[in-house]
This record gives C-alpha cells, sequence and structure tokens, in this order.
C-alpha cells in the first residue's frame, strides 16, 4: 500500500512540476513581451538595431555590463533603453526618440562651465534638463543632444568633465 502511495505521490509532483515550470517559461515571455514594449516606447526603432549585424557587432566591443543588460537582463527595458541611447551616440545618430530626462548626463562628451559668447541660449546646464518635463524633454532632446555634442553643455550636478 505505501509503495503505491509513494509512487502517486512521486507521479503527482513530477507532474506539479512539470506544470510549473510552463507556468514559469509563460510568465518569462510575458515579461519579456512587457519590457519589449516598454523598450519600443523609448525608441521606436528598436527593431530595426535589433537586427542589425552593426549593432551586434558594437555591442561585442563593449564592456561586461552593457552586454550583461543586453543579453543577461532582458527583462529591464530601462537598462536596454540606455544601453541603445549609448549606441546611437557613438554612432552619430542624432534622433533620439526617448523622453528619459537624464539621457543627456549619461553621454560623454566635452563640457564648458561657462558660455563664452552671447549664444547662451543654445547652451543648456544639467539641471535645466533635470528640472523639464517629460514632454518638454522629448520636444527639445534634438537640442540637447546638439549642445552636447557642440561642448556647450554644463554638468553643473554630476560635475562630470
Amino acid at each position: 500500500m505505501e509503495a503505491i502511495a509513494d509512487r502517486k505521490a512521486v507521479e503527482r509532483s513530477t507532474d506539479l512540476d512539470a506544470r510549473l515550470k510552463e507556468i514559469e517559461d509563460l510568465r518569462a515571455d510575458a515579461k519579456r513581451d512587457k519590457a519589449e514594449a516598454e523598450l519600443i516606447g523609448y525608441h521606436p526603432d528598436f527593431e530595426g538595431i535589433r537586427s542589425s549585424d552593426e549593432f551586434h557587432n558594437w555591442a561585442d566591443e563593449q564592456p561586461k555590463w552593457v552586454k550583461d543588460a543586453l543579453y543577461e537582463n532582458q527583462d529591464d527595458a530601462k537598462s536596454v533603453a540606455r544601453v541603445i541611447d549609448l549606441y546611437k551616440q557613438d554612432k552619430g545618430i542624432t534622433k533620439i526618440t526617448k523622453s528619459d530626462k537624464a539621457a543627456a548626463s549619461s553621454v560623454n562628451a566635452r563640457t564648458r562651465t561657462v558660455p563664452e559668447t552671447d549664444e547662451s541660449k543654445k547652451y543648456f546646464s544639467e539641471s535645466a534638463v533635470n528640472r523639464m518635463s517629460a514632454k518638454e524633454y522629448a520636444k527639445r532632446s534634438d537640442e540637447i543632444m546638439e549642445a552636447i555634442r557642440d561642448g556647450k553643455f554644463t554638468y553643473d550636478m554630476s560635475k562630470k568633465t
């Protein structure tokens, strides 16, 4: 009698383990799909970038944290979006559609602490970008990125040089 009960318990356990694995797989797929949808919100051109050999070749040359964000932690859309921001910056792709206000502070660029001419309206500071609404940042993101590239961006919060 005990042997039959043990065998039935093992069968049920095996069946439950298989069902649990199936549920976990479905949950992981749903989580990945949700992250991908969020990422497309940040970068509508993500599908084209993802399928590009140029992007994957670029990623192979990057530090471990970049590779981890892309290939190991795929359900973290914000990390992947930041990596794509970096890729676009490195490749000179200027149209940035992401509305993350902190994007400007993650870009490596030359900076000036004081504007040299009366063109100060074309200068941006990290604190001014930080105060912008997401809508305003999205509207002015091209100007901000141009200021960063031209060295007309002042890092007055992070003291980045």
